[in-house]
């Protein structure tokens, strides 16, 4: 068991930034969005929320077999900042990226956006064998 020093004065200050209503600028702009990945009928598909957004605010790229989706969700300009009681709501530039199985093209993906939810799909590629000890000589 590790023995670990107790600092309530840090944990306290910690606390305090980390939930404060009434510290925007503490607060981090970029933002991970969540994601599904699952397997269906032989087709991978990644599920990104990505709620509020239009489809032409969404950037795909793929390059080599590296994806990356990516953009910026504007906060409403028609409510001032200081007018805010709580803001949980996520705002910023976002990026994810993945690694694809070697072999997907970019006529391979296909994507959708509706009701606020990007779905990127792709082939699935055969299995990668499973791992063999190899004896030495």
């Amino acid at each position: 068991m590790a023995i670990i020093r107790y600092q309530p004065f840090r944990n306290m200050l910690d606390s305090f930034f980390r939930n404060s209503e009434f510290m925007p600028s503490f607060q981090d702009t970029n933002f991970r969005m969540p994601v599904d990945i699952y397997e269906k009928d032989g087709m991978v598909t990644i599920d990104f929320e990505l709620p509020g957004l239009d489809k032409k605010d969404i950037n795909i790229e793929l390059e080599g077999n590296n994806l990356t989706v990516s953009g910026k969700i504007q906060k409403d300009s028609e409510v001032k900042e200081e007018n805010y009681y709580r803001c949980e709501r996520s705002y910023g530039e976002f990026s994810r990226s993945f690694t694809i199985p070697d072999g997907i093209k970019e006529k391979d993906l296909k994507a959708t956006y509706k009701d606020g939810v990007l779905k990127v799909t792709f082939p699935k590629t055969k299995e990668i064998e499973k791992k063999k000890k190899i004896e030495v000589s």
